[in-house]
């Protein structure tokens, strides 16, 4: 799908003039961060971006608040390398530890950082955490070169990721579709079953399918929320599917230039995300919308952080970046006193 505002005269300054203008609103944009850190008498502070896209529920509304948030984004482009490695180190291992613990990984975030950049283990926690979270930075990793080279998605891209994330844990099963019946029990109790093995050929078949007839034509993150949701229904794998799910949805999210999101580990909020994945329970014919709303909000979020990161550089090679982002935030901005 073609951003119609993702045109290089949007994102960044062309003429002296905006030269100059972006450097006002970037002055403006820094005193009215100062103002708020000495009323609130804290030492960092953010403009709340939710005065220039506010919360909604209404698709269509968000998508295209997801257009021009993605837009602000590639007006910091090309961003440097040192700070993209920054902005990786902190949201990677939030992913790992966040997608992790969904699953029952008993590592904290802490314990996941010294386990990632240190190699430590962790005294009294099992083996399989510490492998968990190793194999998942690395799938991570892997769904991060794939989308600089442009790589299709495809079922090999599938099996790969999850042969990653059971490495050294259930050898036999990475990479493989599974062999069994699997079921769940869900919070009410009410045992649920996913597809018999001999369907899984294919399901899988019909789920790449979906995935070309509709990539160019439907909203990335539509996409994105179809791959996770529809993957999880079909349940390929005999363990690791939502991880996997998580990082096919990141991967689409990363191949169209949005960063990675994150879905919350937190008990409250990882019960809606559970329910309305059980919402859907068709294949083909579910209702998706509430997944898609779900999906979309958390990549608003995801969107939200980078920019809050990238519009607080001010590093030499930052200095010309960010013209849509600041343009779009100027009417917002308090008067200069």
């Amino acid at each position: 799908m073609v951003n119609p505002m993702n045109t290089p005269d949007l994102l960044i300054p062309v003429t002296p003039e905006e030269e100059q203008a972006l450097v006002a609103i970037k002055a403006h944009f820094y005193a009215s961060l100062q103002a708020i850190m000495d009323e609130s008498k804290q030492w960092n502070a953010k403009f709340d971006l939710a005065k220039v896209w506010p919360a909604t529920e209404d698709l269509p509304t968000l998508y295209h608040q997801l257009d021009e948030l993605k837009c602000c984004l590639d007006s910091f482009r090309p961003i440097a390398p040192a700070t993209i490695q920054d902005m990786q180190n902190i949201w990677d291992i939030q992913y790992t530890y966040e997608s992790n613990c969904i699953e029952g990984n008993s590592l904290t975030l802490d314990e996941t950082r010294h386990v990632i950049e240190k190699g430590l283990t962790i005294g009294g926690k099992p083996l399989n955490d510490h492998l968990e979270a190793i194999n998942h930075q690395e799938a991570i990793h892997y769904i991060r070169e794939l989308a600089a080279r442009d790589s299709h998605f495809n079922e090999r891209t599938l099996l790969n990721i999850h042969a990653l994330i059971l490495k050294g844990i259930r050898e036999r099963d990475a990479g493989s579709y599974r062999r069994q019946p699997v079921f769940i029990l869900q919070s009410d109790g009410q045992r649920h079953e996913f597809p018999d093995v001999y369907l899984l050929p294919k399901l899988v078949e019909d789920y790449f399918l979906f995935y070309h007839d509709n990539k160019d034509d439907m909203h990335p993150v539509a996409m994105a929320a179809h791959l996770h949701q529809r993957l999880v229904n079909i349940h390929p794998f005999i363990d690791g599917n939502g991880r996997t799910s998580r990082l096919v949805m990141n991967l689409h999210l990363l191949q169209h230039g949005y960063p990675v999101s994150i879905i919350d580990s937190e008990m409250e909020k990882r019960q809606v995300y559970y329910r309305l994945l059980s919402e859907y329970r068709g294949i083909a014919d579910g209702d998706s919308k509430p997944f898609e709303l779900f999906v979309a909000q958390k990549v608003k979020a995801s969107l939200f952080e980078y920019l809050h990161f990238l519009c607080a550089d001010q590093n030499e090679e930052a200095e010309n970046k960010g013209y849509y982002f600041f343009k779009k935030i100027e009417p917002h901005l308090d008067p200069p006193k």
